[in-house]
């Protein structure tokens, strides 16, 4: 066998089988919620990003289907393992391989066209937003239909990638592995740029901009996971080599940014839409801690009537004359008047009420 970057005798298929199911899992349960909010929080009707992002998730199924029928192929296995230990030996492994990239093919850029429709849809009003995510998105079309052509042609004739013995003519794997993931991470960087600026001109004070800037960041860690896969497989190389430089174990780890990748960008089109639901989880929380303080506060006070503002408590009992103000360090208390419940587009500072901040 050619000198390789990694060997090994045990199977560590599990490197990328446990985490990409976990990641699944957190995945499914993030679109399940994001169609609960549609449905019961927002109450709207079925939107194009829904059909987007259950679409990518499938194919993100379909992905690690693929990992588990490798690894029972001999994915995570050594190569020479796989030769003499595995019925099919190499040639059933590489057209594991091949249905694996196809499978990566489909759902890398559905992934990343969910986050692009959900942005449109946020973003609806915005010719820039929506002409770049047209663009985007074609490359990103035009980029997955590349990479399943050019993993079936990766040999010709088709049939020498899955059978060494044949006469044959192959591009270099390890190249196009490579060469693929460049674009890809171009593409990542300029999706979670493109709302950024948008979000900063909408009427909202820096706290709740900053706030919704991290939101759309967070679904921006898929840039970490593209960065990492370019890393990986310029540290491992599968691909090149009499061996493809024991490819069934050196594939392992850059596939398995791969895989993060697109969990991580279902996640990130999910987590916007589903803001309603947490803000009114969290919200309750929130308004049932405020609750026990002020019941606390009352009972200390006793017979202190205070008219509580925006940081500020007036008092008005013999002790405090009229028109004297007592200062009060803490949290902000919303105004209550039963009418904007669970909403913050009436809220009160120093008698004037901000009205310039919507939900989305």
């Amino acid at each position: 066998m050619d000198d390789v970057t990694y060997f090994s005798n045990k199977n560590i298929a599990a490197i990328v089988l446990v985490p990409h199911a976990i990641f699944s899992v957190i995945a499914t349960v993030f679109v399940g919620l994001r169609i609960y909010t549609s449905r019961k929080v927002t109450r709207v009707p079925w939107q194009t990003d829904e059909y987007v992002s259950i679409a990518a998730l499938i194919a993100n199924h379909i992905m690690i289907v693929c990992e588990g029928i490798g690894e029972s192929v001999g994915l995570g296995s050594n190569m020479i393992a796989i030769e003499t230990n595995f019925p099919g030996g190499v040639s059933r492994f590489l057209k594991g391989i091949l249905a694996l990239e196809i499978a990566y093919g489909i759902a890398c850029p559905l992934s990343k066209m969910a986050v692009l429709a959900m942005y449109y849809r946020i973003f609806s009003s915005s010719r820039v937003i929506r002409w770049c995510g047209y663009g985007i998105g074609s490359m990103l079309v035009g980029w997955g239909v590349a990479v399943i052509v050019v993993s079936i042609f990766t040999c010709n004739p088709v049939q020498a990638f899955w059978n060494p013995t044949m006469p044959r003519t192959c591009i270099n794997s390890s190249n196009f592995y490579i060469g693929i993931t460049v674009p890809n991470i171009i593409f990542d960087v300029l999706t979670v740029l493109l709302p950024i600026h948008k979000i900063w001109q909408l009427q909202m004070n820096k706290e709740k901009k900053l706030a919704l800037t991290g939101v759309f960041l967070l679904g921006g860690s898929v840039v970490l996971a593209s960065v990492a896969r370019l890393v990986l497989f310029c540290i491992y190389r599968p691909g090149a080599g009499a061996s493809g430089n024991n490819i069934s174990q050196t594939v392992i780890f850059p596939h398995t940014a791969s895989a993060l990748e697109t969990c991580l960008a279902i996640i990130g089109a999910c987590l916007p839409p589903c803001a309603p639901l947490f803000k009114r989880v969290f919200g309750r929380v929130v308004t049932s801690v405020s609750g026990d303080r002020g019941k606390s506060s009352n009972r200390l006070s006793k017979n202190v009537h205070s008219l509580v503002t925006i940081g500020r408590v007036s008092n008005r009992s013999a002790s405090h004359p009229q028109g004297s103000n007592l200062r009060v360090d803490g949290s902000f208390e919303r105004l209550g008047d039963g009418s904007s419940h669970d909403s913050m587009d009436d809220l009160c500072v120093d008698g004037h009420h901000l009205q310039n901040i919507r939900k989305a």
